[in-house]
């Protein structure tokens, strides 16, 4: 068996609406919340979300010795190297020149070995 349909509740939610009162004021005014919500809110979140990325990496400290960013230890994870005297935030600078530091490789050919 249906129900009927409630024609009186639909018509005095409709004459509420309609009427420039402040129930209609109100349901506007929230519907507008709403609507601001979903536009500003994913800005609002990718705002903080940048903010957020800007200040832990600020705080990360890249290792000397292998270039391994950690945050907040002691020692690097990698190779174990005293992270004590490096500034959060700062590149490492190799001793070194980078033409010493390539790796020569040798090509051989491996078909005729067998």
């Amino acid at each position: 068996m249906q129900r009927p349909i409630p024609w009186l509740w639909i018509v005095v939610i409709g004459l509420l609406l309609l009427a420039p009162g402040f129930t209609a004021r109100l349901f506007f005014d929230v519907l507008e919340g709403f609507a601001l919500l979903l536009v500003f809110g994913p800005l609002v979140l990718a705002g903080a979300g940048f903010l957020a990325w800007q200040w832990f990496k600020s705080r990360l400290i890249t290792c000397p010795a292998c270039g391994t960013p950690s945050f907040g230890a002691a020692t690097c994870p990698a190779c174990g190297a005293d992270l004590q005297g490096v500034k959060p935030g700062s590149q490492p600078s190799p001793d070194l020149p980078a033409s010493s530091a390539v790796i020569d490789v040798e090509v051989r050919d491996v078909s005729g070995e067998r």
